[in-house]
C-alpha cells in the first residue's frame, strides 16, 4: 500500500489531469483522495528525513497557519477555515515529501512531462476545433461562476474562449504548466545537454501553448527567462544556442502571422476588447493591486485574521476575499509574523538554491516566477496554480544543499547514463 501511494505522489500530475479530464465529462471529483495520499505519504516518509533546523521553521510556518484560526479575536465560518487547510496546508506537506530519501532524484520533475504533455496537445485540440463537449463546459462553468450583467458576461465568455485552458474551464493551469515545462525542457537541452527528442517536443509545444493561454505574468517571466539563458548560451558557446537562436527567430515569425491573420480576418470590436481584457483586464496590473491592498489594509495585523479567511475558498462562499495578490492575502490571513516566516522560507532557499545553480535550476527559476507572480495571483492557495509544486521545489533545494558535495558525481552518472541510453536508441534505430 505504502509503494502504491509513494508512486501515486511520484506520477501526481498524471492524476491531476485525469480528474479534470473526468470534471469536463461530468464525472464526480475525486480530488479529496489525492489530499488523503498526500497526508498518507507524508506520514511515512518523515522517518526517512535527515531533519535539520530550517525543517523546524517550515513546521512552524505550517502549525501557525493551522492554528491561526483559534487566535482570531472574531471567529469566522468553520467552512472557510477546512478550505484553507485543504488550499494552504496539504501543499505544504509536499516540502516534507521532497525532502525525504524517496524523492531525492529529479523523478518526481521526469514525470510530469507526459501528463502536461498529453493536456497540451488536447488542449490545442479543443482551442483550434472546439468540440462541443469543450464549448459546453467551459460555457456552463464561467456562466456559473460570474455575478455579472448578460452583456458584460457574454464578452468574458468571448474572452475565456481565446484563452487556451485544455480540460480546465479557465487557463491558469494550462498558463502556469506551459512556463513550467518550458523552463524544465530548457534546462535538459541548455544547461544539461542531455535530452532525447520528446524534450524538443516539449520545448516546442510549451512554448506555444504557453502564449495561446495569455497568462500575462507567465508569458513576461518566459520572455526574461529566455533573455537570459539565451545570453548565458551565447557566452559559455554552448551548443543549444542555435536552438535559441532558432526559437527567436521562429517566435518573430509565427508572432507577425499571428498578427496577419488578427489585423485581416478578424473583427476590429473582437480583437478590441480581447486586448483590453488581456492588456488592461479591468484595470491595470499595478494600479489593481495597489487598489487591492487599499481596500484590505485595515485586515493586516500583526497575527492576522485567520487561515482561509480571505482566500479563493472566502470567495467562492459568497464572502469577502483578496484573490489575487497573496502578499496581501498571506498578510491579511496570517498577519506580518506569517508572510515574514513565508518569504524567509522563499529567500533562505533562493540562497542555498544559487550556491547549487547548476543542479537546481529548474527549482531556483520555479521559486523565482512564484515570488514574482504573487504579485497579482495566489500561488500559495489556488489549486490551478500548482502551490505543491513550489513547496516541493523548496524541499528539494534544501535535500540538494544538503549533499551538494555528492551532486556533481551523482549527476555526471545520471547523464553517463542518459546519454549512453539514447546511444543505444539511435543505434537500434539505425539498425
Amino acid at each position: 500500500m505504502e509503494k502504491f501511494f509513494v508512486n501515486v505522489i511520484r506520477h501526481y500530475y498524471w492524476f491531476l489531469v485525469a480528474i479534470a479530464a473526468s470534471l469536463m465529462f461530468g464525472v464526480r471529483d475525486v480530488s479529496s483522495a489525492l489530499i488523503v495520499v498526500t497526508v498518507f505519504v507524508a506520514i511515512r516518509v518523515h522517518s526517512s528525513i535527515q531533519w535539520k533546523p530550517f525543517d523546524g521553521v517550515v513546521f512552524v510556518y505550517l502549525l501557525y497557519s493551522l492554528f491561526s484560526y483559534f487566535f482570531v479575536e472574531y471567529s469566522y465560518p468553520l467552512r472557510l477555515y477546512y478550505l484553507g487547510i485543504r488550499s494552504q496546508i496539504v501543499p505544504i506537506l509536499f516540502y516534507f515529501i521532497a525532502r525525504s530519501d524517496k524523492f531525492k532524484t529529479d523523478e518526481f520533475f521526469e514525470n510530469f512531462r507526459r501528463p502536461l504533455f498529453f493536456a497540451m496537445i488536447c488542449g490545442v485540440y479543443f482551442y483550434f476545433f472546439q468540440p462541443y463537449f469543450y464549448v459546453s463546459y467551459k460555457a456552463e462553468v464561467i456562466w456559473n461562476n460570474f455575478d455579472s450583467d448578460v452583456r458584460d458576461l457574454s464578452g468574458k465568455l468571448l474572452y475565456e474562449f481565446t484563452r487556451m485552458s485544455s480540460f480546465w474551464p479557465h487557463s491558469y493551469f494550462i498558463g502556469y504548466s506551459s512556463l513550467f515545462l518550458f523552463m524544465y525542457s530548457a534546462k535538459k537541452i541548455v544547461i544539461d545537454e542531455c535530452y532525447k527528442k520528446f524534450d524538443l517536443a516539449c520545448f516546442a509545444l510549451s512554448f506555444f501553448c504557453l502564449f495561446f493561454a495569455q497568462q500575462r505574468v507567465s508569458i513576461a517571466f518566459c520572455v526574461v527567462f529566455l533573455v537570459l539563458l539565451t545570453l548565458y548560451a551565447s557566452l559559455k558557446k554552448l551548443p543549444s544556442r542555435n536552438l535559441l537562436y532558432l526559437l527567436w527567430v521562429g517566435a518573430f515569425f509565427f508572432g507577425a502571422g499571428i498578427f496577419f491573420i488578427v489585423m485581416n480576418y478578424l473583427d476590429v470590436d473582437f480583437v478590441e476588447y480581447v486586448l483590453n481584457r488581456t492588456v488592461n483586464y479591468e484595470g491595470s496590473l499595478v494600479g489593481d493591486r495597489i487598489n487591492l491592498f487599499d481596500r484590505f489594509f485595515r485586515e493586516i495585523s500583526f497575527f492576522g485574521s485567520g487561515l482561509g479567511r480571505f482566500g479563493h475558498g472566502a470567495v467562492a462562499e459568497g464572502y469577502l476575499g483578496i484573490p489575487d495578490s497573496d502578499y496581501v492575502r498571506v498578510a491579511a490571513e496570517l498577519g506580518i509574523v506569517g508572510l515574514v516566516i513565508l518569504l524567509a522560507i522563499c529567500l533562505y532557499t533562493l540562497f542555498c538554491g544559487l550556491k547549487i545553480f547548476r543542479y537546481a535550476f529548474f527549482e531556483v527559476s520555479t521559486l523565482c516566477f512564484c515570488l514574482t507572480a504573487m504579485i497579482g495571483a495566489a500561488v500559495w492557495e489556488l489549486g490551478t496554480l500548482q502551490p505543491f509544486l513550489y513547496w516541493f521545489c523548496i524541499g528539494h533545494i534544501q535535500s540538494k544543499f544538503d549533499r551538494r558535495e555528492e551532486l556533481e558525481t551523482e549527476y555526471a552518472a545520471y547523464f553517463e547514463k542518459m546519454r549512453k541510453e539514447n546511444s543505444d536508441k539511435e543505434d537500434e534505430e539505425e539498425e
